[in-house]
């Protein structure tokens, strides 16, 4: 008699189980990649604020503007180069100020100026948005992806320089990611 090998039916649908149990734990981890993307996107903007901010900064010790509580130093030029209004960046105690002409121009990036509150209206060709003030907050800066399902609870917060010698604030929100 000629012996056959080979799986039964049962042994087959006994790993076809273990395989479901095991895919069905798995997923949730891996369908979230969105809002991973999201939030890792946060953090490069995160990173690049701080960058940007302290270009600035060395920019404005080289002027001798550090300690001023409102002026303005070249982006694009040497330390004693005159620029025009283009290349101009608003600093506060030589970090760059917390508006539009201040650190989102010093981040040179094409930005839409939108409420996070309404960020399903912005322009979609833009990848990033900000609200300046917001909540009643002067010298604060909102950014967020124009993608962002939750903009509210989704975006980078550049706070400015408080202060002579203080850095500014940078933080990330991602509850609504």
């Amino acid at each position: 008699m000629k012996r056959q090998s080979g799986f039964t039916l049962i042994e087959l649908v006994v790993v076809i189980v273990i395989l479901g149990i095991l895919a069905a734990t798995a997923a949730p981890k891996f369908m979230n990649l969105q809002s991973d993307a999201r939030i890792s996107a946060l953090n490069g903007m995160k990173a690049s604020l701080k960058s940007a901010s302290a270009m600035i900064y060395s920019k404005a010790i080289l002027a001798g503007r550090e300690k001023l509580d409102n002026s303005d130093v070249c982006s694009n030029a040497g330390a004693t180069a005159t620029c025009d209004a283009t290349e101009s960046v608003k600093i506060v105690f030589g970090y760059p100020a917390g508006t539009a002409e201040g650190i989102v121009k010093t981040l040179q990036d094409e930005m839409v100026a939108c409420t996070r509150a309404g960020s399903a209206n912005c322009d979609k060709t833009k990848d990033w948005a900000y609200e300046a003030g917001g909540e009643g907050s002067a010298g604060t800066i909102y950014i967020f992806s124009t993608s962002a399902p939750d903009a509210t609870n989704c975006n980078v917060t550049y706070k400015e320089s408080a202060g002579d010698g203080k850095n500014p604030t940078i933080t990330v929100v991602t509850d609504g990611c």
